[in-house]
């Protein structure tokens, strides 16, 4: 008897191409479908070439990857004919009328890499900052915000990874001997008050933990937070608290001061897992599979962890100083409070770890700035000193002339 085949199986996932976990998850669903000829794939969201569950309707999907809380879209995918969805880090409801499975991350492991990069800094105080949200809704474009009766009408502090991802670490400081402290504002006074004042509320938390600590945020856009909190309550990152992301979204991590660590979660992996959820799903008569997880990689390590007596960390702090306020007259008593360290020992290790002086550093940051003037405005030359930090037009000018060889003038014909 000849071997019966299974018919090809579509699938539709959500995705969003703006972030960096949501593009390699997407990955993880490709590489799936690339072992698999029997599967195909559509993507649509943000940053895809569609937007909305019906533009679908004549390719007839079987199943569903959500990467939000499908609420009230719900009845939307049933309306195309899918069978069966997967939902990324949100549990089905009991009442789902359609077959369901939920991946998440493995929040133990998120929380036991966390514990121990925190532990090996000889740390006794741990902190959770959770994600604020509300939960089991869905808001309409109108702004209306609408519960979808077949999804539990309850709304949570927190979501549920975050909740999870908190209790997770509040059990390694148990078991580690340490204390422990968490925080979650409630999402609809942070939609009333605004992010300004909930950052101030967070940042009076923090002020009150003990210290020095280590604090873990539900995520970067989280820890983010957390440290422009720490900013306003006067809070030195990372002598008094050392803070962690997770997700390793590098736009964000990079552009932070100081820059993040983040615990890097194999998102490549979890949406492979996605994927094969799915499929098990639509091949099998299970309505429930049991969550799967996917784990975490490891820690990227940046300034917001890093020993703050370190060498090279005390002298990237003094460049990142450098960067934002060479145009200002700073000072190397400024740098070095900035770099957490003595006038003396700034200057030893900065020579050591960067290959030139604080002032020599200034210096070429500043004509730096002046080049990026010449090239990308029009500014006049005798206005372009002033906004770079030197405050002798001449002083340029014959600085300038011996550093490229030529006048300001003459560069800018040159490079444009």
């Amino acid at each position: 008897m000849a071997k019966r085949t299974e018919r090809t199986l579509k699938l539709l996932a959500r995705v969003n191409a703006s972030t960096k976990t949501s593009r390699e998850m997407t990955s993880g669903i490709l590489l799936y479908v690339a072992r698999h000829p029997d599967v195909e794939v559509m993507l649509y969201g943000p940053g895809t070439a569609y937007s909305r569950l019906d533009e679908f309707r004549e390719w007839k999907p079987d199943g569903l990857i959500s990467n939000i809380p499908v609420g009230a879209k719900l009845g939307d995918a049933m309306d195309i004919g899918i069978r069966a969805i997967v939902l990324p880090n949100v549990e089905p409801s009991p009442k789902c009328p359609i077959k369901a499975a939920s991946v998440f991350c493995d929040n133990d492991a998120v929380a036991a890499t966390a514990f121990a990069h925190f532990a090996a800094r000889g740390l006794k105080h741990l902190a959770y900052v959770g994600a604020p949200r509300e939960y089991g809704m869905f808001t309409r474009s109108d702004g209306r915000t609408i519960h979808d009766e077949r999804l539990p009408r309850r709304v949570s502090e927190e979501p549920v990874w975050s909740r999870l991802r908190g209790d997770a670490l509040r059990r390694c400081a148990e078991n580690g001997g340490c204390s422990f402290a968490a925080y979650a504002s409630d999402g609809s006074s942070r939609r009333k008050n605004g992010a300004s004042q909930s950052i101030k509320a967070l940042a009076e938390w923090l002020a009150a933990l003990s210290k020095p600590c280590g604090i873990l945020a539900a995520n970067d856009m989280r820890a983010k937070e957390t440290l422009d909190a720490c900013a306003l309550a006067g809070i030195a990152v990372p002598v008094q608290a050392l803070v962690l992301g997770v997700d390793n979204e590098e736009f964000i991590c990079r552009q932070t001061r100081p820059t993040l660590s983040s615990v890097i979660t194999d998102c490549v992996s979890g949406g492979y897992i996605e994927a094969e959820t799915l499929v098990a799903l639509l091949r099998g008569r299970e309505r429930r599979l049991p969550r799967r997880e996917f784990g975490v990689v490891g820690v990227a390590r940046r300034l917001s962890t890093s020993d703050p007596h370190d060498a090279r960390v005390i002298a990237e702090r003094a460049d990142a100083f450098i960067k934002e306020h060479a145009a200002d007259d700073i000072r190397l008593g400024d740098i070095a409070k900035a770099a957490f360290a003595s006038k003396r020992l700034l200057q030893m290790d900065y020579k050591a770890a960067m290959g030139q002086t604080v002032s020599e550093a200034i210096l070429n940051e500043r004509l730096r700035r002046v080049c990026d003037m010449l090239l990308e405005t029009a500014t006049p030359i005798g206005e372009i000193g002033p906004l770079c930090g030197f405050g002798s037009a001449g002083y340029l000018q014959r600085l300038f002339r011996s550093r490229f060889g030529c006048t300001m003038r003459d560069w800018r014909k040159d490079h444009r």
